[in-house]
């Protein structure tokens, strides 16, 4: 499978909500092709983005990336680009393992905008998931590192629908643990490797996330 083919199948698998708000790519079309990491977040946030097919038609054209390029903002203020704070640990996550953010694949588990988790149907996942499946059998990792890892997260969607035994670290806040399996994707072997939301939890300097990570590439 070709990166070019990956627009078309989210087009006719995702009809129903081209008029919506929404993205399928984080990071520049340049990082479809062979990578060790494909980063997973829930879904995009805040409100009044492009539609969702004018963004699949421009996809393949984009060569910037939101946690390097992008300014955002919150209820708590705005940062200039890539430094927000959510920016900055994906920065240091990527980069604790000898990867730049901008070479990495980067998309959501669900591709249609909301403020919150809360504001979107779950099952969207569900619809969304055989797009995932073509960008990985380009990108073919053999790490995909998801942001969230509760019951309702790209982890726990990955783990209900792929099983595995999991495994649990501490992520050195609090009670929070760092979460992993191994699973088979499209006849590949991948391990998920669930992270605490960096919203709210910040790796940065804390090295046993970055030596579990580099173990699994």
């Amino acid at each position: 499978m070709s990166k070019e083919t990956i627009p078309n199948i989210a087009k006719e698998i995702l009809t129903d909500f081209l008029g919506e708000s929404g993205s399928i790519l984080y990071s520049s079309h340049e990082t479809l092709k062979l990578g060790e990491v494909y980063l997973l977040g829930f879904n995009p946030g805040g409100a009044g983005g492009n539609p969702f097919e004018k963004n699949i038609d421009s996809m393949l054209l984009n060569t910037t990336n939101a946690y390097l390029d992008e300014s955002w903002e919150n209820r708590n203020g705005v940062w200039a680009n890539g430094e927000a704070p959510l920016q900055k640990r994906v920065q240091w996550v990527l980069e604790s393992v000898g990867l730049n953010a901008r070479n990495v694949c980067a998309s959501n588990l669900i591709f249609l905008q909301s403020r919150g988790a809360g504001d979107i149907s779950y099952s969207l996942a569900e619809k969304c998931w055989p797009v995932h499946e073509a960008i990985l059998n380009v990108v073919k990792p053999k790490l995909i590192i998801a942001f969230g890892n509760s019951g309702v997260s790209p982890y726990g969607f990955m783990h209900s629908m792929f099983g595995g035994k999991e495994e649990y670290l501490p992520s050195g806040h609090g009670s929070w643990s760092l979460k992993g399996f191994n699973c088979q994707i499209n006849g590949h072997s991948v391990y998920i490797a669930g992270l605490p939301h960096l919203s709210r939890y910040s790796p940065i300097g804390k090295e046993k996330v970055s030596e579990w990570l580099s173990k699994q590439i």
